[in-house]
């Protein structure tokens, strides 16, 4: 063999080894999590559930993940980030956290829909099932979308009020339900063919797409990209004070 031949095997056999390590960030609940991957299997995970510190937390938890994956920041090849919907202020802080890093970095940023992050908490579904994720949106409205079993988006996202016409308009599926949004809807849901999964987000759930995102090179561009926020955010106004 040529000393030609011989680089061009050396070259496939380091592209082969490559690392593609994966920064994965989930705001957009009351959940802080973080998680990062190595070629599409999780190395780390550090969460707090019921926090209302994300901007506080975010960056401490960054760190203790990549201590315990034993990287450094230099190391990542990409961020992936959950870009809603979900809460205003939690995915604002995730995608400015993402947005930031993959500028100071220089790598790719992931955005991922929050639904289809939840629908793929579902493992082992049922061939001809379909998998609804729900995030609560306040009272009786979530967001929402459906998924088939393959994790393919069958209907867009939407924030949808829960009540009897969705109960009928799904009572030939066999449904699975996950999110924090799905026990409010329970009461409407009873005679379905329901399957419940996981109630809380988690970024541990990014692992699998966002490496399949890497692969196919589907990035954003993090100098303009924003969250899909869906709904304008509840913000009261201070009472007047009487002068």
């Amino acid at each position: 063999m040529n000393k030609r031949g011989k680089k061009r095997i050396l070259h496939t056999n380091r592209n082969m080894m490559k690392l593609i390590n994966i920064l994965c960030i989930e705001t957009s609940t009351d959940v802080c999590s973080v998680a990062i991957s190595q070629n599409g299997k999780l190395l780390s995970c550090v969460e707090k559930v019921n926090t209302q510190n994300h901007a506080e937390e975010i960056t401490l938890m960054i760190d203790q993940s990549l201590k315990e994956a034993k990287l450094s920041l230099k190391e990542l090849s990409a961020v992936a980030v959950s870009a809603g919907p979900g809460s205003y202020t939690g995915l604002r802080i995730g995608v400015n956290t993402a947005k930031g890093l993959c500028f100071a970095l220089e790598i790719p940023l992931i955005g991922l829909s929050s639904l289809a992050i939840l629908a793929n908490s579902i493992e082992n579904c049922e061939e001809g099932s379909i998998i609804i994720p729900m995030i609560d949106a306040r009272r009786m409205e979530v967001y929402t979308a459906t998924f088939d079993h393959n994790y393919e988006e069958l209907t867009p996202t939407q924030a949808l009020i829960i009540d009897e016409n969705f109960a009928q308009s799904h009572e030939n599926d066999s449904i699975y339900l996950c999110g924090n949004g799905y026990q409010k809807a329970m009461e409407y849901l009873k005679s379905l063919k329901i399957q419940s999964g996981h109630q809380l987000a988690s970024a541990v759930y990014m692992v699998k797409i966002s490496h399949s995102y890497f692969n196919d090179s589907k990035f954003v561009n993090y100098l303009n990209f924003s969250p899909y926020y869906f709904k304008e955010p509840n913000i009261t106004k201070p009472a007047s004070r009487n002068t």
